[in-house]
C-alpha cells in the first residue's frame, strides 16, 4: 500500500508541476509580483497607525487562526476504481492512509506557520507578545493543525453519523476556545491544552479504526470535490480537461443585449456577447481579475505603483480574453454564415473593446476615491485608452495571426 500511494503521489505531482508551469508564466509572476508588493506596503503602512489600544484586533487574529486551521486537507488520492480494486485489502488500506496524512501534514503545517508569521507583527504591537511566547503561540497552532488532520483521517471510516457531527463540532469548538485562552491569557497554557488535544484525537483515531471499515463512497467523492477545486484555479489560467465551463441563463443581463444591433454584419458580436453573459468560464475570469484588480488599486495609493497596477492588469484581462475568439470554432453553423474573417474580427474587437473599457473604467474609479489627484486620475484614463485601443486593434491582430 505504501509503495502505491508513493505511486500515485508521484502521477499527482508531476500532473501538478506542469499546471504549475503554465500559471506561473512570466505575465503572472509579474502580477505576482506587483499584489505581494502592494499589499506588503499597505500592511507595513497600516502597522504604522496601530498601537496597544488597539485591543479588537486579538479577537481578529483570534478569529483568522481559527479559520486558517481549515485551510488544507487530507490529499487520500484514491479513485472510483479502488471501491472494486482496494476493497479485499481494506484493512491494508490503513497504511495508505497514514502515508497520505504524513504527506498532508507537512504541506499544512507550512501553511500555518506562515499564517502565523503574517500575523506575528500584530501580535507583538497590539497583545504585546514577544520572543518564547510567540513560539509557544506557533506550537499551538501546529498541534491544533495535527489534531484536525488526525480527526480528517478517522472521518474516512464509517463511524456513526452522531459521533462524526460531536467529533467535528468538539474539535472546533476546544481550538476556538485554546486559542482564545492563548491570546487573552497566556500562549503557554494554550500550548499544553493543544498538545492535550493533539494526543487525545489521536488516541481516539488508534482505537476506532480497527474496529470499523472504511467510507469508500464518502472519501472518493471527497477526494473528488478537492481535486475538482484545485483545477478550478488552474483553470483560470489554462484549459483544464477535467473542469468544463457552464452555462447559466441570467435574465437580469438580458437587457444588455438591446443595446447590439441585430443585423446580418453583427451576427458573431451578438454570439459572442451572448456567450460572455451566459457563460461562466470567460465572464468569471473577467470579474475576478477586475475585483482583485480594483482593490490593489484602491489600497496601493495613488502614484506610479498604482498606474502600473492599472496597465498590467488591463494586458491581463485582454490577454486571457484571446482564446474566446475561438470559443465556437468546433461548431460548424459558424462556419456556414455568410459572413467574411474580417467581419469576425471586428465583431470580437467590439466585444473586446467594450470589456476592457468598462473595465479601465472601474479602475478609474477605485483610483479616485483612493485620493489619487485628478491630475493623475486624468494621466490614467490617457493611457488606459491608448492600451486599450492597442491591445484590440493591433495585439489581438499579431496573436490570432
Amino acid at each position: 500500500m505504501s509503495e502505491l500511494f508513493q505511486t500515485r503521489l508521484q502521477q499527482h505531482l508531476r500532473r501538478m508541476l506542469r499546471y504549475l508551469r503554465l500559471v506561473f508564466n512570466d505575465h503572472f509572476v509579474i502580477a505576482l509580483m506587483f499584489f505581494v508588493g502592494g499589499l506588503g506596503l499597505a500592511y507595513s503602512n497600516w502597522l504604522k497607525t496601530l498601537g496597544p489600544q488597539s485591543t479588537w484586533l486579538v479577537y481578529v487574529l483570534g478569529f483568522i487562526l481559527w479559520a486558517g486551521l481549515g485551510l488544507n486537507h487530507v490529499a487520500t488520492l484514491l479513485e472510483p476504481a479502488d471501491t472494486v480494486f482496494l476493497l479485499p485489502r481494506e484493512h491494508d488500506v490503513h497504511d495508505y492512509l497514514v502515508r497520505a496524512w504524513r504527506y498532508s501534514w507537512w504541506l499544512a503545517q507550512l501553511v500555518q506557520v506562515v499564517l502565523v508569521g503574517l500575523t506575528v507583527p500584530l501580535l507583538m504591537i497590539v497583545d504585546q507578545i514577544t520572543g518564547w511566547s510567540l513560539l509557544a503561540l506557533l506550537v499551538t497552532q501546529l498541534a491544533l493543525k495535527d489534531a484536525q488532520l488526525t480527526l480528517s483521517v478517522t472521518r474516512l471510516y464509517q463511524i456513526p453519523l452522531k459521533l462524526r457531527r460531536w467529533l467535528q463540532l468538539g474539535n472546533w469548538a476546544l481550538a476556538l476556545v485554546v486559542l482564545a485562552l492563548g491570546l487573552l491569557i497566556t500562549p503557554w497554557l494554550s500550548l499544553v491544552l493543544a498538545l492535550v488535544v493533539a494526543a487525545g484525537q489521536r488516541l481516539l483515531h488508534q482505537r476506532l479504526w480497527p474496529t470499523t471499515v472504511i467510507a469508500w463512497r464518502d472519501d472518493i467523492k471527497a477526494e473528488a470535490n478537492r481535486m475538482l477545486g484545485i483545477y478550478r484555479f488552474f483553470n483560470l489560467f489554462t484549459d483544464v480537461p477535467m473542469v468544463q465551463g457552464s452555462v447559466k441563463r441570467r435574465r437580469y443581463l438580458d437587457w444588455l443585449l438591446k443595446w447590439l444591433p441585430r443585423d446580418q454584419q453583427h451576427a458573431f458580436g451578438y454570439l459572442y456577447t451572448r456567450g460572455m453573459l451566459r457563460g461562466t468560464e470567460f465572464s468569471g475570469l473577467v470579474v475576478r481579475l477586475t475585483v482583485i484588480g480594483a482593490i490593489l488599486l484602491y489600497f496601493s495609493g495613488h502614484g506610479w505603483l498604482a498606474m502600473a497596477l492599472d496597465v498590467l492588469f488591463i494586458y491581463l484581462i485582454g490577454f486571457q480574453l484571446l482564446p474566446f475568439y475561438k470559443q465556437y470554432d468546433n461548431i460548424v453553423f459558424t462556419h456556414i454564415y455568410p459572413l467574411t474573417t474580417k467581419q469576425r474580427l471586428q465583431n470580437f474587437q467590439r466585444l473586446l473593446r467594450n470589456v476592457l473599457g468598462l473595465t479601465g473604467i472601474i479602475f478609474l474609479v477605485a483610483f479616485w476615491i483612493s485620493n489619487a489627484p485628478l491630475a493623475q486620475v486624468g494621466i490614467l484614463a490617457v493611457i488606459n485608452v491608448i492600451e486599450i485601443y492597442l491591445l484590440v486593434t493591433w495585439y489581438l491582430k499579431v496573436r490570432l495571426a
